[in-house]
Formats: structure tokens, C-alpha cells, sequence
């Protein structure tokens, strides 16, 4: 006679505030973005684009005040950002601007993908001192969020060669803010499953 098997572990709690601070992480790139939505209204592309650029350093920096040190993965996009932007303004030409989230999110995507294959647990680093995923949880997570990524270059790059310009603007601006909120809302549950028994505790008492 076989005997009942044992009765699935709870999932662990995250740390108090985790969800707020994971919206707060993403909310930076929205201020930047809706002033490059009413600039585009209000004029054209090209000056849109250098609304963006502005703003988006102007956030960063604001971030560095907070904080007091260099975030890398805000860094990054920044300054591809800034050389996007640069590109489109001195050349007069908006394939640049449109091609950027292109090239960001397939970045992403090959560093996360590549470095696993390599041995780097780059979303540990990235979650931290947030929490801390068992081996199993940062697998999911890195193969979750590369192809994610990497779904986003794909549609950005049909989107912006297939569609007018307006078409574009309320992707960039709405549906991909839309698609990354809810993307992370739903790791919420793999965070729990696989987040390391007393992590939570001990970032708490942190």
C-alpha cells in the first residue's frame, strides 16, 4: 500500500514592500516616456526624441541622488538612449529612435541567455538584496525573462518597419509599459515558490 505523498511546501513570503519596490523600479522610464508621447503630439518625432533623451537623463540623475551609486542596468539604457537619440537628431533620421528598443531588449536578452550559459546568475543580481531564488527559481527566471525580451525586439522591430509613425509612438509609450507591468506581476508567484527559506526574514530585519 502506497503511502499519501507529503503535502506540497508553502509558498515563502516576500519580503514586506517587494511588489511596491518592484513598481517603483519600473515607474522611471513612464515620466520619460509620456513626455516623449506629448512632444511627438505636440510636434513631431525628432523633437520628440530630444524631449526623451533629456528626460531620461534627467531621471537617472535624479535616481543617483536617491540612491548614490550607478544602477547598471538603468546606466545602460541611458546612455543607449542618449546614443539613439544623438544618431536620430544629428542625422535627421527616426530609424535610430525606433530601432532603440529593438537593440536594448535584444541586449538584454543575449546577457541574461548567454550568461547563464556561462555560468553568471545575472537576475540574481539583479533581484538583490530584494531576494534570493534556489537554483531552479533563477533558471525559470532568466529563460522567462530572456525570451521575453527577446519577444519585445522581435514585435518592436515588425512594428516600427510595418507601421506608421503614430502606430509606433503608442506602442513605445503604452503597450510595452503595459507588457512589462504585467510581465513582473506575474513572476510574482515563481518569486515565491523559489525564494530561499529565510531570506525573507533575514531582509526584513534588514
Amino acid at each position: 500500500m502506497t503511502s499519501a505523498s507529503a503535502p506540497a511546501a508553502p509558498a515563502a513570503e516576500l519580503p514586506p514592500g517587494f511588489k511596491r519596490r518592484l513598481l517603483v523600479h519600473l515607474l522611471p522610464e513612464v515620466g520619460p516616456l509620456l513626455l516623449f508621447f506629448l512632444a511627438f503630439m505636440w510636434q513631431d518625432l525628432i523633437f520628440a526624441t530630444a524631449v526623451y533623451a533629456v528626460a531620461t537623463a534627467a531621471a537617472f540623475g535624479v535616481t543617483w541622488v536617491r540612491h548614490r551609486r550607478l544602477p547598471v542596468l538603468p546606466l545602460i539604457s541611458t546612455l543607449l538612449v542618449v546614443i539613439f537619440a544623438g544618431l536620430t537628431l544629428a542625422l535627421d533620421e527616426a530609424m535610430f529612435i525606433k530601432m532603440k528598443p529593438t537593440v536594448l531588449n535584444g541586449f538584454y536578452a543575449a546577457v541574461l541567455g548567454l550568461g547563464w550559459l556561462f555560468g553568471y546568475r545575472l537576475v540574481e543580481r539583479i533581484l538583490e538584496p530584494e531576494c534570493h531564488l534556489d537554483e531552479e527559481g533563477l533558471r525559470a527566471l532568466t529563460l522567462r525573462t530572456s525570451a521575453y525580451l527577446l519577444s519585445l525586439a522581435i514585435i518592436n522591430e515588425i512594428i516600427w518597419r510595418t507601421m506608421p509613425t503614430e502606430h509606433w509612438v503608442l506602442f513605445k509609450v503604452f503597450i510595452i509599459v503595459g507588457f512589462n507591468l504585467t510581465f513582473a506581476w506575474a513572476q510574482v508567484p515563481l518569486l515565491r515558490r523559489h525564494l530561499i527559506a529565510g531570506e525573507g526574514a533575514r531582509l526584513t530585519e534588514e
